[in-house]
C-alpha cells in the first residue's frame, strides 16, 4: 500500500468533492438504520479518515471514538469537529494496533476500509473490532461487491478501469482480479497540472459464506449480510454490508 500517495494531496483534489456533507450525513443514517444503533451509545469509527461520519454520528447524540493511522486525516477531523460543535474522541491508532477490551457498544468500518493487508492480518483486526465490543455490541463493515466489477474486468481485457475529470486533470484507477485470491491488484495514476503520480494498493474481495466465516472465527455470535439497502445480498447488489454481534 502507498498509502501517503493514495491518501495525500491528489486525494483531496480529486476524491473529496465527491464526499459531500449530503452524502455523509445520508451514510450516517444507513450506519445507524443498518446497525441498529440507538442514540447515547459508545461508538467506534475505524479507521474515521477525516471525521465525516464521527462528527455526525456526534452531533446525533453518539460519544465516539475516531482512530486512524493518518495524522493529516486527524487534524482535519478535528478541525471540522471544532466548526460544528461535534465531540470526538480523535486518536493515532492504526488498526493493526488496536487493543480496546469491551468499551463500545457499537462499531463501524464504512467506505471500503478492510481488506488491505494479507489474510492473517485481517484476521486479527477483525478480532479486535470484536474484543472492542462489550456483550451484545454490533460491528457494522462495508465492503465492495466481489460481483461489481467482473462485467467490466470481463469486457475490459482482465481489468476495471475508472477514469475521475477535475477539468484537464485526471484519476485512473485500474484494477486487475486476481480471481484464486479473490483479491483486486490496483495502481492508481493521477496527472495533474502535468505531473504525473502512481500509488498501487490490493484490496481483498469476499463472499457471503466466506465474510460469514471470518465473522464467526473472530468470536462474533451472529453474523448478518445484506446489501446497502438493508435487503437481501444478491450478485446485482453494489454494496457487501456486514452486521456482527458480539
Amino acid at each position: 500500500m502507498d498509502w501517503d500517495s493514495l491518501f495525500g494531496g491528489d486525494y483531496d483534489y480529486f476524491d473529496l468533492p465527491d464526499l459531500t456533507p449530503e452524502l455523509s450525513e445520508k451514510e450516517a443514517s444507513s450506519m445507524v438504520e443498518l446497525g441498529g444503533f440507538e442514540s447515547g451509545m459508545d461508538l467506534l469509527d475505524a479507521p474515521c479518515g477525516h471525521g465525516r461520519h464521527a462528527n455526525v454520528l456526534a452531533s446525533r447524540g453518539y460519544r465516539v471514538v475516531g482512530i486512524d493511522r493518518d495524522e493529516r486525516f486527524l487534524a482535519m477531523a478535528r478541525n471540522e469537529a471544532e466548526k460544528t460543535g461535534a465531540q470526538v474522541d480523535y486518536r493515532h491508532v492504526d488498526l493493526r494496533e488496536m487493543s480496546f477490551a469491551a468499551e463500545f457498544d457499537a462499531a463501524v468500518s464504512w467506505y471500503s476500509s478492510f481488506g488491505y493487508f494479507d489474510d492473517d492480518t485481517d484476521r486479527d483486526i477483525l478480532r479486535r473490532y470484536r474484543r472492542a465490543l462489550r456483550p451484545g455490541g454490533r460491528f457494522l463493515l462495508d465492503m465492495h461487491s466481489p460481483y461489481r466489477h467482473i462485467p467490466s474486468v470481463l469486457a475490459n481485457h482482465d481489468m476495471h478501469v475508472d477514469i475521475l475529470r477535475r477539468g484537464q486533470d485526471m484519476a485512473i484507477d485500474i484494477q486487475e482480479l486476481d480471481a484464486e485470491a479473490s483479491r483486486y491488484y490496483a495502481e492508481k495514476t493521477t496527472i495533474r497540472d502535468n505531473k504525473v503520480e502512481r500509488a498501487r494498493y490490493s484490496v481483498r474481495m469476499f463472499t457471503a459464506p466466506e465474510i460469514s466465516e471470518w465473522f464467526r472465527s473472530a468470536g462474533f455470535s451472529h453474523t448478518r449480510v445484506m446489501d446497502e439497502t438493508g435487503a437481501t445480498f444478491t450478485v446485482s447488489s453494489r454494496r457487501l454490508v456486514v452486521l456482527g454481534t458480539a
